[in-house]
């Protein structure tokens, strides 16, 4: 199956759209809670960053809330693992109740962990090659050619090293949905049956995804800040942190349905799911 972008965009606006109430039940549970509790939970913390230049006192009120910013952030991704598996799961082909898509996302829940701690080794194995190979690439022509030519070469070294690392996500975007969709429990399976999925559609959905990335981006600066302005307009405190969390948590729970829709109208063209299961779904 060949990848067409504007095929996957449709499908998956298709896909948020006729399951939308649905979704917007998990999402706000697992996506839009938890970032708004937060908010909520920790404003002192978040005014204190916010206010601090210093980066000395930045380091320390950092370390002095690190173990409840660990814990936090180990429930948040959790949550998020749950919203995600579960959102795929309620659009898949059967066409599952909440309930039993929020079942099904549970019992994948520990594969789903164990393969986003073996994307996080290798992502951290990719990138420290590559650095290592960039640092022996820069010291060699900062000693032939000076410093200037150097510095060159680590900008461009970062950059290549970044797209390399997206590369990375792009062969293992699908991961998520074969656990879901394909029931495999491996997480070294799921990952191997994502790498063979995307192996000759890498390029386009490397340029996909950045396009997503760059409308994202633009969107989120702008809703940024207007809700900045309405936080502003609460002269700080927990009305302010709560205007912010749930302004936080509704961006992410939107961005989580629609690219949750993408990896299952992805999945289901370049898997080879017919075009009559597709319009079914639709209907």
């Amino acid at each position: 199956m060949e990848f067409d972008m504007n095929r996957t965009w449709t499908q998956a606006v298709a896909l948020v759209g006729a399951n939308f109430q649905l979704l917007a039940v998990i999402a706000g549970i697992f996506l839009l809670l938890p970032s708004a509790l937060f908010y909520v939970a920790m404003p002192d913390l978040l005014a204190s960053l916010e206010q601090t230049q210093d980066p000395d006192l930045l380091y320390s009120i950092l370390a002095e809330s690190m173990g409840p910013l660990i814990g936090y952030g180990l429930l948040a991704m959790l949550a998020q693992i749950i919203g995600y598996l579960g959102m795929i799961a309620l659009m898949g082909e059967d066409r599952p109740t909440v309930g039993e898509a929020l079942k099904r996302a549970l019992s994948k829940t520990p594969s789903a962990i164990g393969a986003t701690l073996l994307l996080v080794i290798v992502y951290i194995l990719v990138a420290v090659v590559l650095s290592l190979v960039l640092g022996l690439v820069i010291a060699g022509l900062a000693s032939l050619a000076g410093d200037g030519l150097a510095a060159v070469t680590t900008f461009l070294g970062a950059i290549a090293t970044l797209i390399v690392i997206i590369y990375v996500v792009t062969r293992f975007t699908l991961t998520m949905p074969a656990i879901v969709l394909e029931g495999l429990a491996n997480p070294v399976k799921a990952m191997t049956r994502s790498w063979e999925l995307t192996n000759r559609h890498a390029l386009k959905i490397f340029v996909f995804y950045a396009l997503l990335i760059i409308s994202y981006l633009v969107i989120s600066l702008l809703l940024g800040s207007v809700f900045g302005l309405v936080a502003v307009a609460f002269g700080g405190g927990t009305g302010s942190s709560l205007v912010l969390g749930l302004a936080n948590g509704l961006i992410g729970a939107a961005v989580a349905m629609v690219f949750s829709g993408i990896l299952v109208s992805m999945y289901q063209q370049l898997s080879g799911v017919s075009s009559r299961r597709i319009e079914d779904t639709f209907s």
